[in-house]
């Protein structure tokens, strides 16, 4: 009953986006949504890629293999490769050091990374995650990252239609013994994402993530292949059990995602995936998602005066 008392819910507060998930579960549906408005804006995808080749000398990962990362992205849902120059890692991290993050996602529960210890007394619980808002307007190299000439022609090729960007989202990941409802809450178990017909998204780490450090972890291919374990799986959308996907799939499919700080790869979150606790070091990552169409429910913005600090 709390299941229906939500897609209600969400039908009254977001409509558009609650109705698109209703769909898009099915590979029919987003194959003829996603064809049709290629089709429909061909010749703007066009100009625009080759916008973005005129201004390719511009981009911070200019010697990337563009072609090569978008094949890989479409064949196995994940491609690897990118890089952030140091000095635009530093000054994301520069700005996140001057800036309040709120935990849970929560607008009311802002608080100084410097002051975690204080806002942890202050819920009666430890901080799992703190995102910041606004990053994408806000933060000038995030700004610029969105903008990028190859990110762009990536988004552009990999959805055959002129991209949408939907929002940037800049987190914290903090090693504490989290309750498992934050756990749940905050994607630390397997699942897979219908954000639109067609979409993917962009991941920066911005720290170092080693084995077992808050690293991302994707099952290759699952977009093409998701779960078949209980009737309905190909098309339902639901949490799955560590131990329901090493059942279903073979561990050299598991990719647990380490790298140095400025390490990045695009993911279409349609693959089973899933965050993970650090257990040493917090983690800082980044995320920019490009879609078709923009529902309003991804962005990080929010009215300066609806925001508020804990501690």
């Amino acid at each position: 009953m709390s299941r229906l008392s939500n897609v209600l819910n969400s039908l009254g507060t977001q409509p558009g986006y609650t109705l698109m998930r209703g769909v898009a579960r099915f590979d029919t549906v987003r194959s003829v949504v996603a064809g049709t408005r290629g089709m429909l804006q061909r010749s703007r995808q066009r100009q625009l890629l080759a916008q973005c080749e005129q201004h390719r000398a511009e981009s911070c990962f200019a010697d990337l293999d563009r072609a090569a990362f978008v094949r890989q992205l479409r064949d196995e849902g994940i491609a690897y490769g990118l890089k952030l120059p140091p000095d635009v890692v530093a000054e994301i991290r520069a700005w996140a050091d001057q800036q309040v993050c709120f935990a849970d996602r929560e607008p009311n529960l802002g608080f100084r990374l410097a002051d975690r210890g204080a806002a942890e007394a202050e819920l009666g619980k430890p901080i799992l995650l703190a995102q910041y808002f606004n990053a994408a307007t806000d933060c000038p190299a995030i700004a610029r990252l969105v903008a990028d000439p190859v990110l762009q022609w990536v988004a552009a090729r990999y959805l055959c239609s002129v991209p949408t960007f939907v929002g940037a989202n800049l987190w914290w990941t903090f090693p504490v013994q989290a309750m498992a409802a934050d756990r749940a809450r905050h994607a630390h178990v397997y699942h897979r994402d219908v954000d639109d017909f067609r979409f993917f998204k962009f991941f920066f780490y911005l720290t170092d993530v080693a084995a077992g450090e808050g690293a991302h972890v994707c099952v290759v291919a699952t977009h093409h292949e998701p779960p078949r374990l209980k009737a309905g799986d190909p098309w339902n959308i639901r949490r799955y059990t560590d131990e329901e996907i090493a059942t279903a799939y073979s561990p050299q499919r598991v990719h647990e995602i380490c790298g140095d700080a400025g390490t990045g790869f695009a993911e279409n979150t349609l693959c089973v995936h899933k965050g993970s606790t650090p257990r040493h070091e917090p983690r800082l990552l980044l995320q920019l998602q490009f879609a078709l169409f923009d529902y309003g429910a991804m962005h990080d913005r929010r009215a300066p005066q609806t925001l508020a600090r804990l501690v």
